[in-house]
């Protein structure tokens, strides 16, 4: 396929306008990431590519586990929390607190208005 060039005016904002057609030749779509190469006097553009863990080949994923590890500056959560919440019970108290409060964020109980829909709950109430 001989290649295809498309020209790029640079916005106000430093923003470039990718052209659909060049979108459809990449399998672009809204919120892609795209990496970008300077060689030179040369930019390349390249669409960046997500893999799931669970799809990277054997060898692979043996490296990257190889890789892993504790670090020299690693230090225990415990430790970290009674540095900074020096004022906590104890670090373990801290922990299930943090956890805890993680697990309430998330999780709202239903009323009966969200089960019925406004109007019903408010002519029962």
């Amino acid at each position: 396929m001989a290649p295809i060039r498309f020209k790029l005016p640079i916005g106000a904002k430093r923003q470039v306008t990718i052209p659909s057609k060049a979108m459809e030749l990449l399998s672009l779509q809204q919120g892609d990431d795209l990496f970008l190469e300077i060689d030179g006097e040369y930019a390349v553009l390249q669409p960046a590519v997500s893999v799931s863990r669970s799809e990277l080949p054997d060898d692979l994923w043996k490296k990257f586990q190889s890789r892993r590890g504790a670090k020299p500056t690693d230090i225990p959560l415990e430790t970290f929390l009674a540095e900074v919440m020096p004022h906590a019970a104890t670090p373990n108290e801290t922990v299930r607190a943090a956890r805890s409060a993680s697990r309430k964020k998330s999780r709202r109980p239903i009323t009966a208005a969200d089960s019925m829909g406004s109007r019903t709950a408010a002519a029962k109430a």
